[in-house]
């Protein structure tokens, strides 16, 4: 993958692009606490009529722009970020992402729909409202740490290993990983670690943290008004988008197209590679 920076008033985005030398385009978007060249695998998997490219998000990887936990109030920071990397090209784009890079790419689709030709969104985090309405409530009382677990363990994760030798192995043992490839957690680790006093996450756990404490109540305005071809793929009895979010987005999307990816978790685009490729290029 080619490197490259998007400069901003705030930092710079990094940006990587695998170019096929085409005219169409399509951005993928990575989840929350990783970045985008951990899915390396997966696109270079992707239809060579297009050009490639990823990025890291706020917060994550190599990108500069300022992340400070106590001023994350909502996920339109991450929309405005895509938007920043869509701006550079001059015709309408294909939007993907997995998880918290789905929802941001889904964002960029509600607020400037012109911009983009196709939405593939991976694992959503897409949440029912009546969720939502009860986690704010918990949230003003202050108890939505206990429903929260994501954030919890992500602002006491491990954030130290003396080599990277020392990260894999810790990696490969964890539940998050099991059924993925050791090259994604290769990639995981050569980058997502940075080298001070020991390797240390890119992506800093109080930020992780701040991100999964946010809920996604914004996806659900205006999206009865998308006419472009939208693919969700889901992991069977999916927690981020389950069925109540589903029967929502048919409803408000009736040309949109479900699918499952059997076997998998909420982290398929990593551990079913060929699958979601298929899936990708078949909609392409």
């Amino acid at each position: 993958m080619k490197s490259s920076e998007i400069i901003t008033p705030e930092g710079n985005i990094a940006k990587y692009t695998i170019d096929n030398n085409n005219e169409l385009n399509l951005i993928f978007s990575h989840a929350n606490g990783f970045n985008g060249r951990v899915y390396n695998s997966l696109l270079h998997k992707i239809n060579n009529n297009y050009n490639i490219h990823t990025y890291d998000m706020r917060g994550h990887g190599d990108t500069t722009l300022k992340a400070n936990p106590n001023n994350l109030k909502s996920w339109y920071s991450f929309r405005d970020d895509l938007l920043s990397v869509i701006e550079n090209f001059k015709t309408p784009v294909v939007l993907s992402g997995h998880s918290m890079g789905a929802t941001a790419s889904l964002l960029v689709a509600l607020h400037k729909p012109e911009l983009v030709k196709k939405l593939i969104l991976i694992e959503p985090v897409i949440l029912p409202l009546r969720y939502i309405i009860s986690y704010r409530l918990l949230q003003f009382l202050k108890l939505a740490h206990f429903v929260s677990p994501l954030a919890r363990n992500a602002s006491i994760r491990r954030n130290g290993w003396d080599t990277k030798e020392e990260a894999i192995e810790y990696f490969r043992g964890k539940k998050l990983f099991s059924k993925t490839g050791d090259e994604v957690i290769t990639n995981y680790v050569e980058y997502g670690l940075k080298k001070e006093t020991q390797y240390k996450l890119k992506c800093n756990p109080a930020w992780e943290s701040a991100c999964f404490r946010l809920t996604s109540h914004e996806v659900w305005f205006d999206l009865k008004y998308i006419d472009i071809p939208v693919k969700i793929m889901l992991t069977p009895g999916s927690l981020v988008c389950n069925n109540a979010s589903q029967s929502r987005i048919k409803k408000f999307i009736p040309h949109s197209e479900i699918c499952f990816i059997g076997q998998s978790s909420h982290m398929l685009p990593l551990e079913k590679i060929d699958e979601v490729s298929a899936e990708i290029n078949n909609f392409l």
